[in-house]
């Protein structure tokens, strides 16, 4: 599981917008090209909706920011062995593990790539969140801790334990048909008549 932080912004608002406006459009509409990916694909999606506007997501991250950054830029892309089927869902479910770690409500919006070989989701993160027991707005740090938060909590809510637990099983069943198959390739030792078993014996 990959969660690596892709930049932050800071400074001028203005400017943070432009960029972020920037950043949401190019998102949305890079290339394609030899990929499956449909334009719906692409959509804007937050923790309750599939579907959201490129201004509205720009103006609710842009009215949560704090002195120290505007926003946050994150990539969340699972390991090869950690399949994941609803990708808005399993994104939705990694933001809330962080938000529970950190104790405050956070304003994110995303967009899911599978143009490329290891497909991914960029997750644009607001830079001041609602702390849950006082409802007071705090700033949005991100440390070495909560990217760790972020892996734990992909390959938790990815397939990664089933898939896991189905090649154990797959594993104990080859174990057990080489074990059958190796009983009927021995041969078994013909009995000689002239000479009673212990089994002969005892009666």
């Amino acid at each position: 599981m990959i969660a690596k932080g892709s930049g932050y912004v800071r400074g001028n608002r203005e400017a943070a917008r432009t960029r972020l406006t920037a950043h949401f459009k190019y998102i949305e509409h890079r290339s394609r090209e030899g990929s499956l990916e449909s334009r719906d694909d692409r959509r804007i999606f937050n923790k309750d909706l599939n579907v959201v506007n490129r201004r509205d997501a720009v103006d609710d991250v842009m009215q949560h920011t704090s002195t120290s950054v505007n926003y946050h830029k994150v990539v969340l892309s699972p390991g090869e062995n950690e399949h994941v089927n609803d990708w808005r869902e399993w994104t939705r479910d990694i933001m809330h593990d962080l938000e529970g770690a950190q104790g405050r409500e956070l304003y994110w919006y995303a967009v899911y790539h599978s143009n490329t070989e290891h497909p991914h989701v960029h997750v644009v993160i607001a830079g001041a969140g609602q702390n849950q027991e006082t409802s007071r707005e705090e700033p949005v740090k991100l440390y070495t801790k909560d990217y760790d938060v972020l892996r734990e909590a992909g390959r938790e809510h990815s397939d990664y334990h089933f898939y896991e637990l189905l090649k154990e099983q797959f594993q104990m069943l080859e174990d057990i048909e080489r074990d059958v198959d190796r009983l009927v390739e021995t041969p078994q030792p013909e009995r000689d008549p002239f000479h009673p078993s212990l089994e002969d014996i005892d009666r």
